[in-house]
Order: C-alpha cells, then structure tokens, then sequence
C-alpha cells in the first residue's frame, strides 16, 4: 500500500528524497494537511462536544449512519435518499465506536470530524495548486494560511456540514483541470471528472459544475492546435476530453438516481420527499426573495472579488501565452461560477433558503484566480533569478493579505454582527466567541440546542422498552435517536412496518408515541394531530413533554399506548 501510494501521489515526496533509508519523509502538503486538522479537530471539539453546536443537518447525518447498524431495522437504506449518500456512508464504518464513545453520535462529532479531514485535504489542495503554479513561496504561505484560517472556512471544518466536502473535491477537480489546460496531460482530466463525480455524491451543486466545466471543456478541446487537423479528429477529441470531465458525474448521477427508484420508488427525493427541500420550504411559509440578500452575502465573503476578477483577466492578456492564460482563468470561474449562479438563481426563483453557506464557493474563487494572478511565467531557477524574486515575492504576499485578509475581516464581521445575512453562523459564533471572550452571550442561541431532545431520549431509556416499540418520524426526532443508549427501541421513518405502526400504533406493539410539538415535517403529529382532544384515540395518554431547551430546540410530547383502549 505504501509503494502504491507514492507511485499514485508523487507529490507526497519531494523529488530526489523518495527514499531515505527505509522510510519517507513528511512532504509539506501532508505537513499543511495534519497542520489544519489539527486546527479543525480542536475546533470541532469546542463547538460540538462543549457547547453543543453541532449543525442539524451534520447531527441528522451521523443518526442516518448510525441507523444503519443500530435501529429496529437496520439495513443500508436507512441512510435516506434525500439527500446526496456520501457523507452518511462516509460515516457509516464508525458509527458503531459509539459504543465506547457515546458523544460521537450523541452529539454529532463524527461529522465534526469529517468536516475536518474534508477542508484540511481541500488546504492541502490549494498548497498543491500554488505549487503546480510555481506561485513563490512566500505568497504561496500566505495564501494557503489566510484560507485555512478563514472565517467561514474555520466554522464549515469544524461544524460536520457538507461545505467542506464540496469546497475540497471542487478544490481537487479544479487543481485537475488546470493541469490538463497548461499540459494537456489526460490523468490530470481524468482526476478532476472522479473528483467531481465525487462532489456530486457529496453535493447536488455540483452536478451544475460538471455541466458547465463540459461545455468549457468541450471548447478548449476544439481550440488546441492538435485537434485542428481535421473535423473528424476535432470531433473525436472533444467527444473523449468531455466524457473524461463529465462522464463520471452522469454515471454517479444515474446510479443515484436508479437507486433511489428502485429503493423508495422515485428516483429524486429530493423535489418528491415530504423531507426535501421543497417541502421544507412550502412548510416554513414564502419567504420574502431579494436579489440584495444574496449579493450583500457575496459581498460579505469576497469583498474584491470583481476588481480581482478584472485582474486576473488583465494578467493573462499581457502573457505571451495568452489564451491558454484565459482558459485558465475560465476554469474558476466556470466550475465555482455556475455554482454561485445556480444558487442564486435557485434561491430567487423561491426553491432555497437565504442562507450565507451558500456562497461559501466564492472563497475558493478569490483563492484560485489569485493563484493565476501570482503564477510566475518563467522556469529559471538561477541565483540572480531568485534574488530578483524577492521583491516580487514581498508584493505578490502583501497582495494576497489585501484580497483574502478583507474576506477575512468582512465574513467574520458578518458572522459576528448579521443575524440576519448570516443567521446559521451568527446563532453559534456569536455566542461561542463571547463566551470565549467572557462576555454575555446574544441572544437567542443556538449553542445548547439539543437539551431537550437528549432529555427525550433519557426519560425514553429509562423505562426499558423493546425493540422497536417507540414510534417516532426520525426526519423529525433524529437528535433524539442519536441520543439514545438503546437505539434499537425506535421504530424510524426507514424501518419497514412504520407506516403500518403510524396508522394503528396499539396493532403493531407500538408503547410510546413521540410526538414533535414545533415546525417541520412530523409524520407522526400530522397523522395524530387529535392526541390530547375529545376526537383523539383513547388508547393515546399523556405521559408529559419537554420544554425546547432554546428558540431553535423543538418541543415534544410523550403519549403512553394502552393495550386496551380506554371507555368514552
């Protein structure tokens, strides 16, 4: 595994020091890589297992994987379909170490820890980047430290959401792509199609970059000069180039797709579930739309990003190889671009929420055009050449602190004082930084939020219940399954014979019915909304409910099953 690893990732070990004795050296990518885990990890721990700042979607995702070796029912498909399979399968392996580490499903750190490894392989790519570039080393220091220290990218490695799994493989595909622009090397091309395969199994975003990356591929594919032989030849190159770019995430798109058809029996559960994105957003009421929500945001994360853009133009029109120059331009703009595009568009046409994540592929944007702006044009290497560098090196790093320190400020700005332009961030990083600060927290915060479910799933492990004699829609009550000592006492939205149970609780063995009293989707309050009322089943008792232990906590409510229904 070892030789096989340095034959596929020769830039783990610097050349001429492959070898030495019987053990390789550290290269400094690895270095960049365990430097930022460490970081991440660190971070992680103090929001997630401290303050309890897990995000939900992060926390909903380690349940999901922890389902499937844990719940009434265990089997794969309890990882869910609607949303994209990696991550949770990612996870899936370790779920069962909470065993003897209960906190990693708990409290969701699992995906805390994922986020982390994610975003510190993405600053190991833009390390590589910088270097395929020969951006000089000073610049090249700066540039990847002021990434992996900013803001946002901080709080997304340390929070287990999905952000730093699509920053890092869009990372690795564009690092692929712009070594096939200046070498025309078809590894380079390959990678970056599995890499963006990858991303979409991670992310559905990503899909709109494959797309438009084929259509960018396609056209500097018909205007290299080898191609330009003849039509037949063109056609043939441009054909293979675009199936070697696009062609994996088609294939991972299909698959999904069938999958989930021949599985739940639609293959986009995402548009059909009642736990989609549309669904959710129908259930939170119309959101009022602005096109300055998402601009202001943008504006939050890459302040400079149009006059850099201008720049990076500018750059590549004053080298002798100019339109190579601007095809690599093209390559950032294209594959972060159509992303940032598509979630505009999404969000103002009323199908996604406004939050600040949204934009976070602006800051890989900045990062990657001033990598171009950087790259040096020349390959001399001599003394003279290096002491005239050095100017070059102490601008080129003052201007990297100008364009990715502003973001830095702006975005932290923004997560410290934007409740509303950046509510997920504000509700957990306001209060964690105050605290760290020693002052008051603002309220309301997020910071805490899973008291009341870990209070459900304490009262629900004391009464030692079998197997599968809870009921409770897990889209709704996944913090409380992921809480609990006895998993398995849960019947789940994924198990089979829930909607049989939802429909006759006392039939199918059903002890206790939970019951989320706030927003969402609850199959089981919409199906048994008349609990507690004359009209409501009289096999149906109160046994008590838990106060939300913040504003954003939800509410619950326990109903006792009788074996025998009550008289009228």
């Amino acid at each position: 595994m070892t030789i096989l690893a340095a034959g596929t990732l020769p830039v783990a070990l610097p050349r001429g020091r492959r070898i030495r004795g019987l053990r390789p050296r550290l290269s400094s990518t690895s270095g960049w890589f365990l430097g930022a885990l460490a970081i991440y990890v660190a971070i992680g721990a103090a929001l997630v297992l401290v303050h309890d700042g897990v995000m939900e979607d992060a926390l909903a995702r380690v349940s999901a994987a922890s389902s499937v070796w844990s719940s009434s029912d265990p089997k794969l498909a309890a990882i869910g379909y609607v949303w994209t399979p990696l991550p949770v399968l990612v996870m899936v392996p370790f779920t069962p170490l909470r065993a003897v580490w209960p906190e990693l499903v708990s409290r969701g750190y699992l995906a805390a820890l994922l986020s982390a490894v994610a975003m510190a392989a993405a600053v190991a790519s833009t390390w590589g980047l910088l270097g395929d570039l020969r951006v000089r080393p000073l610049p090249r220091s700066v540039v990847t430290v002021l990434f992996a220290l900013s803001p946002m990218v901080v709080f997304y490695a340390s929070n287990g959401m999905t952000e730093a799994l699509l920053v890092a493989l869009l990372l690795a595909a564009a690092r692929g792509l712009l070594d096939w622009v200046r070498s025309g090397n078809p590894i380079a091309l390959v990678a970056a199609g599995l890499f963006l395969g990858l991303g979409y199994l991670a992310r559905y975003e990503a899909l709109v970059a494959a797309a438009a990356l084929a259509v960018l591929v396609a056209v500097i594919s018909a205007m290299r000069p080898g191609t330009l032989r003849g039509p037949a030849r063109r056609r043939d190159a441009v054909v293979v180039d675009v199936l070697l770019a696009a062609g994996p995430t088609a294939v991972a798109f299909i698959l999904w797709a069938l999958i989930s058809w021949l599985v739940v029996g639609s293959p986009f559960e995402q548009f059909t579930s009642a736990y989609g994105n549309a669904a959710l957003l129908a259930d939170a009421g119309t959101p009022s739309v602005s096109i300055a929500t998402p601009a202001r945001q943008l504006s939050w994360l890459a302040p400079v990003l149009a006059p850099l853009l201008v720049l990076a133009v500018v750059v590549a029109l004053v080298r002798r190889d100019r339109w190579r120059s601007l095809a690599l331009v093209a390559v950032p703009v294209t594959m972060f671009g159509s992303v940032l595009a598509f979630e505009w568009a999404t969000y103002l046409t009323g199908n996604l929420f406004g939050f600040l994540r949204y934009q976070i592929t602006a800051i890989p944007l900045v990062v990657v055009l001033l990598a171009l702006v950087l790259a040096r044009r020349d390959l001399k290497r001599g003394r003279s050449r290096r002491v005239a560098d050095f100017p070059r090196a102490v601008g080129g790093g003052l201007l990297a602190v100008a364009v990715l320190g502003a973001g830095a400020v702006t975005s932290g700005s923004a997560m410290l004082d934007e409740p509303v332009d950046a509510t997920q961030e504000y509700h957990r990083v306001a209060p964690l930084v105050a605290s760290a600060l020693g002052h008051p927290a603002p309220s309301p915060s997020a910071l805490g939020m899973w008291a009341s479910d870990r209070a459900v799933a304490a009262r629900i492990d004391a009464m030692h219940l079998p197997r599968g004699s809870v009921l409770v829609d897990s889209g709704a009550g996944f913090a409380v399954v992921a809480a609990s000592h006895h998993p398995d006492s849960f019947l789940i939205t994924s198990d089979d014979g829930f909607d049989t149970a939802l429909a006759d609780p006392p039939a199918h063995g059903i002890r206790v019915v939970l019951r989320s009293e706030s927003g969402g989707v609850d199959a089981v309050r919409t199906r048994w909304s008349s609990f507690g009322t004359p009209a409501g089943p009289g096999w149906a008792h109160p046994a008590g409910g838990v106060a939300p232990a913040t504003p954003f906590s939800s509410a619950w409510s326990l109903w006792i099953v009788a074996a025998t229904p009550s008289p009228r």
